[in-house]
């Protein structure tokens, strides 16, 4: 049984896609063994405790040094035994040591066609508006690899696209980017594990 740390900020509904795909068995012979929250009191620990996942909470407010962060967090994907990091909606930039801690085994979903709307600043609904103030045709979601390097530069695992229709806000256009979300980052998660674990 392989353990995977999820990593959150929000309301979870990627959360959700993955609980669900170990749930139904798209993703084999794994269980969510941590869910590893950025803030308190958002709807994703709630997801969390519904499914009877362990939770832990490692906030800015809670932990102001950087480093001392970044070792709480270590320490609780330790704890976990974690196999297989999935970011599905981390809003907190990591300290290089956690990718590096984990080379080849820590995903994140990102809600355009990386390298497109990607790095800093790139986040919820400001990629969106991003894409619609440049005029794109097309947007989507990305499932990528973390690594120490720039943000969201990793090499990509899944990608699918999306229409930008006539009349889009961000609003529009993300909840049809979120559909294909709740699609690939479960899908990305069952192939690496299965390449991690041959």
């Amino acid at each position: 049984m392989k353990n995977i740390s999820v990593m959150v900020s929000g309301g979870g509904t990627n959360l959700q896609a993955v609980i669900d795909s170990v749930k139904d068995g798209r993703i084999p012979d794994a269980r969510i063994a941590l869910v590893l929250s950025s803030r308190d009191g958002v709807y994703s620990l709630e997801r969390a405790r519904k499914a009877g996942i362990r939770t832990v909470v490692i906030s800015k407010d809670e932990y102001p040094d950087e480093e001392a962060k970044t070792v709480a967090i270590l320490a609780a994907l330790t704890e976990a035994q974690t196999d297989l990091v999935v970011m599905a909606g981390y809003m907190s930039i990591l300290s290089p040591r956690v990718p590096q801690a984990y080379a080849g085994r820590i995903i994140n979903i990102h809600p355009a066609l990386l390298p497109r709307h990607g790095g800093p600043g790139y986040y919820g609904l400001h990629v969106h508006e991003a894409v619609i103030a440049a005029g794109d045709t097309e947007s989507g979601a990305t499932v990528h690899y973390v690594t120490d390097g720039e943000v969201d530069s990793g090499e990509i695992i899944r990608q699918e696209r999306v229409p930008v229709l006539a009349g889009d806000t961000p609003e529009t256009l993300q909840q049809r980017v979120l559909t294909v979300e709740h699609r690939i980052l479960p899908e990305a998660a069952a192939l690496v594990l299965q390449k991690l674990f041959r």
